[in-house]
């Protein structure tokens, strides 16, 4: 049979109706390895350990920084998912305008990151903080809390601007490391490019730090995705140079940064080796464990499961009694140990999350392609 007319012939099948009378389900419940994001969380004891410093955070404003360490494959970018979730679903009923940002895979150049943080702000951000400059009675004690003195020059013609949209879009085109240009100089009054990450440090910091005095901006969340990766595709100094901003954006911001990174910790020994004074900033850790044994494994195959069976009963209704499962427990218990003698031979400790969710893909699928 070709590939087509298989294709076809699978068209229509399997039927969503008999999967959901036979085993409760939809879909496979199972994601792949490539299968990244969008996937359910399985509550774990680190995930009281944030939610406590999140709750912090937003009560008290002071900075946190909480670093998740684990090896590839533990569910470090399944929390990271879920948090960015979850901190946009809590935000709306707790008071204070809050920014979340989720990088998956962070630029080669800590200046990529300020980038999209200043974009994430946008011009309607800066429209804002320079409409409640020009109504505010002491807007000037807000305008020098800025370090930088361009920065206070271009807040004080932001304030005064007759077309304070224009005026934010140049500032915004400024505070980016854009070339400068007559309409720059005329408009907000500056004079030097931010063509360096110190530069834009120092002008985010400020800006962070005079919307909260101007009450319309409680926080920064920042997600960092992956942070390993940087020592796979930079050289030493370079390394150096990224982790070197990153400690710099913390330093700057002793309060309105919620700054919550994941890496491995292999990729967290080299960059304490490389600079020493990075690792002083990362006191707070919460570690992802592999699954250690047999209970664990059908406990996480269970959740997913049952988060399949919750998202079919919601597009289909009541859950017919007696349903399957649609990979047997005996099933589980064996892929579970040939895959931790697969990971033994590989000096592993533990089978990481991934490698089961997979393997019960795989399996699920099996049992789908035959009803």
């Amino acid at each position: 049979m070709s590939l087509s007319e298989r294709l076809k012939a699978r068209a229509d099948s399997p039927d969503p109706r008999k999967l959901f009378v036979r085993f409760g389900l939809l879909r496979n419940p199972f994601p792949s390895a490539a299968q990244s994001s969008g996937n359910p969380h399985l509550r774990l004891p680190v995930d009281e350990v944030i939610e406590t410093r999140i709750e912090t955070f937003t009560r008290d404003h002071i900075s946190q920084v909480i670093v998740i360490l684990g090896t590839q494959g533990v569910g470090k970018t399944n929390l990271l998912n879920y948090y960015e979730k979850e901190i946009a679903e809590a935000l709306p009923t707790i008071k204070g305008y809050y920014v979340i940002r989720y990088l998956a895979d962070p630029e080669a150049s800590f200046d990529a990151t300020i980038r999209r943080l200043f974009q994430e702000l946008g011009i309607r951000h800066l429209m804002r903080l320079g409409e409640e400059l020009s109504e505010k009675e002491n807007s000037e004690r807000t305008i020098e809390l800025a370090r930088s003195h361009e920065i206070r020059i271009a807040l004080r013609r932001l304030s005064k601007s007759s077309d304070r949209e224009y005026a934010a879009s140049l500032m915004l085109e400024w505070l980016v490391g854009l070339r400068i240009l007559n309409r720059h100089r005329e408009t907000l009054g500056v004079q030097f490019r931010l063509d360096t990450v110190e530069s834009k440090t120092l002008a985010f910091r400020d800006l962070v730090i005079c919307s909260s005095d101007a009450g319309i901006l409680s926080g920064i969340f920042l997600l960092l995705d992956e942070l390993e990766k940087q020592d796979g595709v930079l050289s030493p100094i370079y390394v150096v140079r990224y982790l070197s901003a990153l400690r710099a954006i913390i330093d700057a911001l002793p309060s309105h940064l919620f700054l919550m990174l994941a890496v491995t910790p292999d990729a967290l020994r080299r960059y304490s080796a490389a600079l020493p004074a990075f690792q002083s900033r990362l006191q707070d850790t919460v570690a992802l464990e592999p699954l250690a044994d047999v209970t664990a494994a059908l406990k996480l195959a269970k959740f997913y499961v049952d988060e399949g069976r919750k998202n079919a009963q919601l597009e289909r209704g009541e859950i017919p009694l007696d349903v399957e499962d649609i990979v047997k427990e005996a099933k589980v218990r064996e892929l579970f140990e040939e895959l931790m003698r697969r990971a033994a031979a590989r000096r592993d400790v533990g089978l990481r999350q991934r490698d089961l969710l997979h393997a019960l893909s795989l399996e699920a699928e099996r049992t789908i392609q035959e009803v």
